[in-house]
């Protein structure tokens, strides 16, 4: 049975330059900041299609000045607007003689802060805006910003500081070490910090998880000793200020373009992890668990929520979704055992039975590509997977690393170089790994120590580009040769985790994770294009470009 409804989970947001956009969005932020599990996306979408919403003119325009605290007009600073009856907000960038326009708002009551330099203004009083008319409010630069956020996983400690060997000794710690360890290292455990109910559910989903990759599960017991250690032990951190990741620096040149809109979810904790964009504009995530797929409109600002038929478990928990030229959808989902495909002008799903007696490793990977001979390919650990939907075949090959240790070697990103092979990010051991599914020969790469590579993508020449989280760095791969080039973004210790290019330029856009900014990158020139998300802890996954509408 299909599931649609019209409800709200997490927060999504679109982020994108205006400059030659067909049609325009607008930007923003939530004044309670609520953490942002977030949907990215390079540019509006067109106005028709299957998956368009119901037409709707939004002509609401706020308009106003920036100014210090001596009066003078501040060209460059951040405002951001809250639509106060409904879930969205906006970001603009104020103009010329401080003054700002944030036009497309639909009819309602705004309030309206600015960040710039080293202060930030007080919110406004409501501002009303009915349908083609314009509201008014002016802001003044007159209250120093907190302490700038160092950079870091959101709601957890640098990793510097967060070593299993810093926790006092007992029995929860010792099931730290030795059961929380299959998926990520028992480091990324002690560097979290939440509070009891997170916690709970937290350790839930690892039970669902280890119990779909037939592994056993904790004991009840365990359970209780290690959720009573984390109880203890790793109390949640105090809320971010929402401006403390802003830069101090103005804005200038093309950045004066830049405008957000984003779309708050009422139902928070659902993780609206990966994004893509369907051939008509219309952004989708994955709820990990939620268990629905958000779908969201940038122009009608429409958001509603889709889910894939369930038999057996109480919810899916969608993986990494991609969407192809012709507007199908394809993710994975462990819960059913099976790969998912979604003819989205069709709202028709179907699955695709997972053959676990015969592939190792869980159902899902953590990311997907689909291939230009039209099959599916999806990472493992220390592996690879292929479905050809053409036939029902499946293939997998594994690692060097694999074969040799049996110890996993991680299974992060993955893209299709320019001669058809396939690359994957095996993030555990800093190594690249590339497949050949004709030859079925399998190459492996070794990285810097640390490195953490995560995502990636391909340029128009076939070179492949990741993202290297730990490094915070960025490494081209020129896919004839195999040489490496190590590119360091302008912002150190970055977090760098997901790469998207803008086909029709040539354009690399990257999410700077740990410091909550999306990055452009001339591969020509080397200039970067800095552009900080409307809060803190934003938790930029993935990113991906309208191709539509680069």
């Amino acid at each position: 049975m299909h599931a649609a409804r019209t409800a709200f989970a997490g927060v999504i947001f679109m982020a994108f330059l205006a400059t030659g956009c067909s049609r325009d969005q607008t930007g923003n932020d939530d004044p309670d900041n609520s953490p942002a599990a977030g949907m990215a996306a390079a540019a509006p979408g067109l106005a028709d299609g299957p998956a368009a919403g119901t037409a709707q003119t939004h002509a609401g325009v706020v308009q106003g000045t920036v100014t210090d605290v001596s009066g003078q007009p501040v060209s460059g600073a951040f405002v951001k607007l809250h639509n106060t009856s409904g879930r969205l907000s906006f970001m603009v960038i104020s103009q010329e003689g401080g003054r700002y326009t944030a036009d497309k708002l639909p009819a309602g009551s705004y309030t309206v802060q600015a960040v710039g330099g080293d202060f930030e203004s007080a919110w406004s009083a409501p501002v009303s805006v009915s349908n083609g008319a314009a509201g008014a409010a002016d802001v003044k630069l007159d209250q120093p910003r907190a302490p700038d956020l160092a950079p870091a996983w959101p709601r957890r400690l640098p990793e510097h500081l967060a070593t299993l060997d810093a926790l006092p000794a007992g029995p929860g710690k010792d099931v730290i070490a030795s059961k929380c360890s299959g998926c990520h290292s028992a480091d990324q455990v002690v560097a979290s910090r939440y509070d009891e109910d997170t916690w709970r559910s937290t350790v839930g989903e690892m039970q669902e998880l280890i119990a779909a990759s037939g592994r056993p599960e904790l004991s009840d017991a365990d359970e209780n000793i290690l959720l009573d250690y984390l109880f203890a032990n790793l109390a949640p951190l105090p809320p971010p200020d929402p401006n403390s990741r802003f830069p101090h620096d103005l804005m200038r040149g093309e950045a004066l373009h830049y405008r957000v809109v984003q779309y708050n979810l009422e139902e928070k904790g659902v993780e609206t992890h990966d994004v893509a964009v369907d051939p008509w504009g219309i952004g989708w995530a994955n709820q990990r668990t939620g268990g629905m797929i958000s779908r969201f409109d940038p122009v009608t600002y429409e958001y509603r929520e889709v889910g894939p038929p369930l038999y057996t478990a109480e919810r899916a928990r969608p993986g990494n979704l991609q969407i192809s030229s012709d507007g199908i959808m394809w993710l994975a989902d462990p819960f059913e055992m099976r790969w998912l495909s979604y003819d989205i002008a069709n709202d028709k799903w179907t699955d695709w039975p997972f053959p676990a007696d015969r592939i190792r490793g869980p159902v899902q990977g953590n990311s997907l590509v689909l291939h230009p001979d039209g099959t599916v390919w999806m990472s493992g650990h220390g592996s690879v997977r292929r479905l050809d939907p053409a036939t029902g075949e499946w293939s997998t090959w594994d690692t060097a690393s694999w074969i040799e240790t049996h110890e996993d070697p991680g299974g992060y990103g993955i893209t299709v170089a320019g001669d058809g092979r396939v690359w994957m990010a095996e993030n555990l051991a800093d190594k690249l790994a590339r497949f050949d599914g004709e030859s079925g020969q399998v190459a492996e790469f070794q990285l810097e120590a640390g490195a953490y590579p995560r995502r990636m993508d391909h340029d128009n020449d076939g070179n492949v580009w990741v993202a290297l989280w730990g490094a915070g760095q960025i490494v081209r791969i020129d896919y004839k040769t195999d040489e490496m080039t190590l590119i360091d973004p302008p912002i150190p210790d970055n977090g760098a985790y997901s790469i998207d290019f803008d086909q029709s330029t040539n354009l690399l856009w990257v999410s700077l994770q740990k410091v909550d900014v999306i990055a452009r990158l001339d591969p020509d020139t080397m200039e970067w294009l800095m552009l900080p998300m409307p809060q803190a802890e934003s938790d930029i996954r993935r990113i991906e470009v309208d191709q539509n509408n680069p």
